[in-house]
């Protein structure tokens, strides 16, 4: 159905379209819009390791076409704790048609083989974000926390769902 892959120069448009999505902003902690100039720098400053970067940002492709129509994050990564933060952003077309389980399942697979992880870790909103809630329930996360008043969404505070996974070895 996918894989995921390292960003390529040709993603910009694709960066482009999910990072100035209004609705994804209520969700994370972009407030304005990016510019393509931006979005294109930051491609090319991208070394794909995420000991360098601190993160790892990967492109969601179908596997029929190659077509990328998302990306995945793995960030605030700790090494010494085995640990990373993973966020997931589609393209709105292909969203509910189980794209973001298979990219769990092949993040978590990445995670233990190639970077020893522990857990991964998710924050969701408790107001505006069900699908995400419940895809992180489906992928056998689980509500470990909630923060309350600790995202703003533009109009009111309101509370973040914390989900944890504890990752198996040979996933």
């Amino acid at each position: 159905m996918i894989y995921l892959r390292a960003l390529e120069p040709e993603d910009l448009e694709l960066l482009y379209t999910i990072e100035n999505d209004p609705a994804l902003w209520a969700v994370s902690n972009n407030n304005g819009p990016y510019s393509r100039y931006m979005l294109k720098q930051y491609l090319a400053a991208q070394t794909g390791s995420i000991v360098d970067d601190g993160m790892l940002r990967l492109a969601v492709c179908r596997t029929s076409d190659g077509g990328a129509v998302g990306i995945v994050d793995l960030f605030d990564y700790s090494p010494v704790h085995q640990r990373a933060e993973v966020a997931i952003a589609l393209l709105r077309d292909v969203r509910g048609q189980g794209i973001g389980t298979c990219v769990l399942e092949k993040l978590e697979r990445f995670a233990t083989q190639k970077l020893n992880l522990r857990n991964l870790y998710a924050y969701t909103s408790s107001v505006v974000d069900s699908v995400s809630r419940k895809l992180f329930v489906s992928a056998n996360y689980v509500q470990v926390g909630i923060l309350q008043d600790w995202h703003f969404n533009g109009e009111s505070f309101e509370d973040v769902i914390f989900f944890q996974k504890k990752l198996k070895k040979n996933v």
